[in-house]
């Protein structure tokens, strides 16, 4: 098992240039450590200018001088600090959004089809109104005629509305009526147009929700329907944060080849003729190599040979399926390149899966197989990649892989696991 510094989720803050090729090991960045100055960013509300900018990162002294000057430094951080987060942020009127909550109106019936239901499954919060550039990633508009209710609105699911309510863009809200009156039919976008609707202020028809409430609300446990798990929403916030373009995953599963050929058994099975009598086999004790003449180096090496040469087929067998935690949760792709877009986003850049330090362990050979195989067949044959200076890029992405945030106390990291020739490479990676 090998091991390496893969830092590929930090190519976001690069340009679409720098992220082929090398530019994956040379994007370390000594800033990441640094902390943020949060007198900085305090400076601007006495300046009375925008709180939306970023806080920019400060140096910190590790050690203590045991002087005036540096407790008082420190002290005027803290201070800092506390006026940065009692800050009471607000709803502005010509960006203010609602959405509702209705986390068992989408089904079946009333979606209209099967294949619309899976569009939609587990999106739980209706949009009245969408206003910015966040729905690019964001969101899917429920198709069918806009004679039916919830019909050509925007459906969100749980992390997209929590994400949309922790940085002040959505106003969520609890219902006190039905879908039905609350956001009629849209028969046509002037009659929507037109539509007087509820304002901030009417109460009588439902009641918003807190930061705290919404966190109640859309965090649950595992598979819980309309919820999400703690530390799958930790990893989403972690990678739009960071800027990448991040969708959930479909549940589908990809072909696998649920019986070998006539011509593979066959040809196994002659072969087991020829050599398995004659193979020598591993015994279950002693030395590897038991001591005796030998006359050549081939039938050392075959006693050495315990585990057979691995090599990764297109077509999985159907025996393997992975098993939780260890399943892909989570597509992602870089920004910075082609313009992206919901409908045909393309081939993700990472998939993702999400495993809890405290409740899961070092996944086994056979659960990293199996998360492996769930993704499409994808060998390192990429033009820029050849040559023998390209080795490590090739090995690094293997036949497939697959990228496992562990969280640990809210604390994001991620390692890749790659499918190669002969052996599972799993490299590190360290936290934004």
């Amino acid at each position: 098992m090998a091991f390496d510094d893969d830092d590929d989720l930090k190519v976001v803050a690069q340009p679409a240039s720098a992220a082929e090729g090398e530019g994956h090991t040379a994007i370390e960045d000594a800033q990441d450590d640094e902390m943020p100055d949060f007198k900085l960013f305090a400076s601007m509300f006495a300046k009375k200018k925008s709180v939306a900018k970023n806080i920019r990162k400060g140096e910190k002294d590790f050690e203590s001088h045991g002087t005036r000057a540096q407790e008082n430094t420190l002290e005027s951080s803290r201070q800092a600090m506390e006026d940065v987060l009692s800050f009471t942020r607000v709803h502005r009127k010509d960006v203010w959004t609602r959405g509702w909550y209705f986390p068992e109106w989408l089904s079946e019936e009333s979606v209209g089809s099967e294949q619309h239901m899976q569009l939609l499954e587990g999106r739980v919060v209706i949009m009245e109104h969408e206003r910015g550039g966040w729905q690019k990633d964001i969101g899917q508009v429920m198709p069918g005629k806009r004679d039916r209710p919830g019909a050509g609105r925007l459906w969100l699911l749980p992390e997209e509305a929590l994400w949309l309510v922790e940085r002040g863009t959505l106003d969520l809200w609890w219902p006190s009526r039905d879908l039905e009156e609350l956001l009629p039919p849209m028969k046509s976008e002037a009659i929507e147009r037109d539509r007087v609707g509820f304002g901030p202020d009417d109460y009588d028809v439902g009641l918003p929700m807190s930061l705290e409430a919404a966190y109640a609300t859309l965090i649950g446990e595992e598979n819980e329907p309309g919820k999400i798990s703690l530390p799958k929403y930790q990893t989403y916030t972690h990678l739009k944060r960071a800027g990448f373009h991040v969708l959930r995953a479909s549940p589908t599963t990809p072909l696998r080849d649920d019986a070998p050929s006539t011509f593979a058994t066959l040809q196994q099975w002659l072969i087991s003729l020829v050599s398995w009598e004659n193979a020598p086999r591993p015994q279950p004790y002693g030395p590897l190599v038991t001591p005796g003449l030998y006359r050549a180096y081939r039938p050392i090496y075959e006693r050495l040979a315990i585990l057979p040469r691995h090599k990764p087929p297109a077509i999985p067998p159907a025996d393997h399926v992975p098993q939780d935690p260890f399943r892909v949760v989570f597509h992602v792709w870089k920004s910075g390149g082609l313009p992206f877009t919901k409908s045909n986003p393309g081939p993700p850049d990472f998939r993702v899966a999400v495993a809890e330090a405290d409740g899961s362990f070092l996944p086994t050979l056979t659960e990293v197989e199996a998360l492996l195989e769930s993704t499409p067949y994808d060998p390192p044959v990429k033009e820029a990649w050849r040559g023998p200076g390209r080795m490590y890029q090739r090995l690094r992405h293997g036949h497939r892989n697959v990228v496992v945030a562990v969280v640990d106390r809210g604390l994001v990291n991620f390692m890749r696991f790659g499918e190669g020739i002969t052996m599972t490479i799993a490299s590190p990676y360290f936290s934004l």
